[in-house]
This record gives C-alpha cells, sequence and structure tokens, in this order.
C-alpha cells in the first residue's frame, strides 16, 4: 500500500493522499507554504512539503481537532487550530484507537508501524472567524463552520475561487455527531453560511474522499460548490422534523442515518438542538 500519494491539482497546489483515508492540502504561496491538516503522521510532512514548496516557512493548520487530521502535529513547532477544539489538541493519540479503526489494511499486509510516533504539537495557536492567513500571493479567509466539531474551520481562497471544508461535506455520509460535535441545528446553520458562498466558489475540497465513486462533476479531491446547498437542504429536513433518517450503528452507538443525492450524515437524534 502506498502510504503517501502526492497529487498535483492546480499550479502550487497538491493533495496529499494518506492510505486513503485522509486528504491534506499543500499550497505553496510567496512567502509561506501551507499545509492543512497532518492526518495519522504516518510520513515526514515537514520534508514533502520542503520538496514541493523548497524551504519556505510553513504554516501548519488543521481544519478541525479529531486524531485522522491532527496526529502529525508534533512534527512541527506550532500549529494552527479553530479555537474551540484547542483543548482537544493537546490530547495524547490514542494510537490503539488509530490501529483498530484506520489501519486495517496495514495491518494486514504486515506494514511495520514500529517507528510510527504521532502526537500533538506543544504551540497550538487558535484561528478565529475573520482571520486571514496570508502566504503572500494566495489569502485564506477563516470561517468557522462548527458542526463535524465544535471548532471545525474552512478556509477560502476569494481570488482563487478556492473552498477548503474538512469534514464538514463528503461524498459519502458525515459522521456528523460524535463526542464533541455541534448540535445538528448548529451543524444546519454552518452548511447554510457556506450554501450562501455557492456563487463566490468554484472547487470544495475534502478532508476524505471515495475514489470509486463516479458521480459526473464529483473527483476523489474535487467537489462542485453545488454540494454546499445539498448537504444544507438536506441537514435543514432533518432539524425541521421532515426527515427522520434509518437506524444506524456508529462507533457501537444507536445513531440515525440520512442520504441526500451526493453524501449524507449520521446524527444522533437526541441533540438536534
Amino acid at each position: 500500500m502506498e502510504i503517501l500519494k502526492v497529487v498535483p491539482l492546480r499550479k502550487n497546489l497538491w493533495a496529499l493522499n494518506e492510505i486513503s483515508k485522509t486528504i491534506m492540502y499543500v499550497v505553496n504561496g510567496q512567502n509561506y507554504a501551507l499545509l492543512l491538516d497532518t492526518g495519522f503522521g504516518l510520513s515526514p510532512l515537514k520534508s514533502v512539503v520542503n520538496r514541493l514548496c523548497g524551504n519556505r516557512p510553513v504554516i501548519v493548520v488543521n481544519t478541525h481537532g479529531h486524531m485522522d487530521h491532527n496526529s502529525g502535529n508534533n512534527q512541527f513547532d506550532s500549529v494552527y487550530v479553530g479555537r474551540y477544539d484547542e483543548p482537544e489538541s493537546h490530547s495524547a493519540t490514542d494510537k490503539s484507537h488509530i490501529r483498530e479503526m484506520f489501519f486495517q489494511a496495514l495491518i494486514k499486509e504486515n506494514y511495520d508501524l514500529s517507528s510510527w510516533n504521532p502526537g500533538p504539537c506543544k504551540n497550538v495557536r487558535t484561528l478565529k472567524d475573520g482571520d486571514v492567513i496570508d502566504l503572500g500571493d494566495y489569502k485564506f479567509d477563516v470561517l468557522e463552520t462548527p458542526g463535524h466539531s465544535i471548532g471545525s474551520i474552512t478556509l477560502l481562497e476569494k481570488n482563487q475561487r478556492w473552498l477548503f471544508t474538512g469534514d464538514l461535506v463528503l461524498t459519502w455520509e458525515v459522521w456528523g455527531q460524535l463526542k464533541n460535535s455541534s448540535t445538528l441545528r448548529i451543524y444546519a446553520e454552518s452548511l447554510e453560511r457556506l450554501a450562501k458562498l455557492e456563487k463566490n466558489v468554484d472547487v470544495v475540497f475534502p478532508a476524505h474522499g471515495i475514489p470509486e465513486k463516479k458521480v459526473a462533476g464529483y473527483t476523489e479531491y474535487e467537489l462542485p460548490p453545488e454540494i454546499l446547498s445539498i448537504y444544507a437542504k438536506g441537514v435543514r429536513k432533518i432539524v425541521d422534523g421532515r426527515d427522520k433518517g434509518v437506524e444506524y450503528l456508529c462507533m457501537s452507538e444507536k445513531m440515525r442515518r440520512s442520504y441526500f443525492t451526493i453524501g449524507g450524515i449520521v446524527f444522533d437524534p437526541g441533540r438536534i438542538g
């Protein structure tokens, strides 16, 4: 199995696909490079970014504080995260949980994990709504979009019309309500906020993709902006009681699942809000 696949998407933009589970992104700016998420920390990310971008200083941002997006944080001197996910960003990485949930294929292939050393970054800085990540020629507006986690953030590059949404919208069902997720009503409000940007966005970059998903206009790394309104309308139907979903077992907990025309969501009917 290929541990890290580097995929060119645009000039100065790459996707880093880690074991076909998590997608990180690298942007090569004039003054700084941006690494969005650090995945499981299976690869030497600093050297990968340096190879792509030269020796520019690297700004590392986590879209949210979940272990499949921040376990490589300890490879860097400082990391930015949405302010409400900051407490979770100091937690020790649960290696056994990651192995059980995500590394089945690696274990089946007898991949040597003895040198895998994930963990938090000692210097965690916070981002809030309205902050700007300035790379020199690329400028990313920070949007607080609580839902999948209470501190989830979305990055918008207005000139390029790029939107990086983390786990907020996917081509398969998002696990919308985990222990540190927002109520579904707040999730809907975040989606509705992004749906209003639909005409100002050309492409949505998700943090997970399914390569075998064959839908016109959708790829593993790039989604059309219509997915924002699809999710906003779908989650609003659940909040308003017009879609009850079907029973679904999520991490040994009884949840409900609803599908949209593309994607869907797993939610807790007791946490509608």
